[in-house]
């Protein structure tokens, strides 16, 4: 009993010689292990109320992965491949939001990407998949709609997915109205077709253009 009481007192010591420093050091690792703990809670419960990609679907991805590294999009592909959780079905989170979602949504800091049927079924190639992944791959790394729409529409020369190819999809024309919508900076030169300011042609040029893409 007196050395159990013994030991008591020298831990009680031990603490109150404790600097402020030290104490504030346990402190905030106290409160990092149950922010990580929470964090790791949530994650499991985002994930576990989603079915994963299947074989056929994660080989769709992988595709449109690969075509973006081909590119040059490095930072996306990193984050894609490493960081990224793909997901067939709405987790629970998801399953609350009434906004609509056509092809992916993107649960940030969780990074769980949930890809629905059309980002399958409407796009045309991989290509156009390749574009939505670029643009969920700005939300993996904390960016807004605003600048995710953005930076694929600066960027979709680049990707090879442009006027002249794509001008009559049903994806492309989604993605510019909305774009449209959210960075209408991008469609104020007005000596370029369209008013687009990323397009290579100006207003001069369109009638050299195959009819497909004038409609």
């Amino acid at each position: 009993m007196t050395t159990k009481i013994a030991k008591l007192i020298a831990a009680s010591k031990n603490r109150s010689e404790l600097g402020p420093w030290s104490r504030f050091g346990v402190v905030i690792s106290r409160l990092a292990l149950v922010a990580a703990l929470t964090f790791s809670a949530f994650y499991l419960s985002l994930v576990s109320t989603t079915i994963p990609v299947d074989p056929e679907q994660r080989a769709c991805l992988e595709r449109a992965i690969d075509l973006l590294s081909e590119k040059g999009f490095e930072s996306e592909v990193f984050v894609l491949r490493h960081a990224a959780t793909f997901r067939g079905t709405d987790n629970w989170l998801n399953s609350l939001i009434t906004e609509e979602r056509a092809f992916a949504a993107t649960n940030f800091p969780f990074e769980i990407v949930t890809v629905y049927p059309d980002f399958f079924d409407r796009t045309v190639d991989d290509t156009e998949r390749a574009m939505i992944l670029l643009h969920e791959a700005q939300h993996l790394m904390g960016k807004d709609d605003r600048f995710a729409y953005a930076y694929v529409w600066k960027n979709r020369e680049r990707l090879g997915w442009t006027t002249m190819n794509y001008g009559t999809s049903a994806t492309f024309v989604s993605v510019e109205l909305q774009t449209r919508e959210s960075s209408p900076e991008l469609f104020s030169c007005t000596q370029k077709v369209w008013n687009d300011c990323t397009e290579t042609l100006l207003r001069g040029d369109i009638s050299n253009q195959p009819d497909n893409v004038l409609q």
